[in-house]
């Protein structure tokens, strides 16, 4: 029996979350490995987290506490 998987957040929910968590934007990028342009760009939802190098993606998801 398949696992119920936890549905993937939604772009805008990266920005919300990293200001709620009280995050400056350059910080979690350079943790992330992104530039902070990127970053930006995601939070906007002009890029899909889902195609961000496997690295930023754990990262993303271990500190904002979201699956990507």
């Amino acid at each position: 029996m398949d696992t119920p998987s936890t549905p993937a957040a939604p772009p805008h929910a990266i920005g919300v979350r990293r200001r709620l968590l009280g995050i400056p934007l350059n910080t979690m990028a350079q943790e992330a490995g992104l530039s902070p342009e990127v970053l930006a760009a995601v939070e906007r939802g002009e890029y899909d987290p889902r195609s961000l190098h496997l690295q930023a993606q754990q990262v993303l998801g271990r500190v904002l506490d979201i699956s990507l």
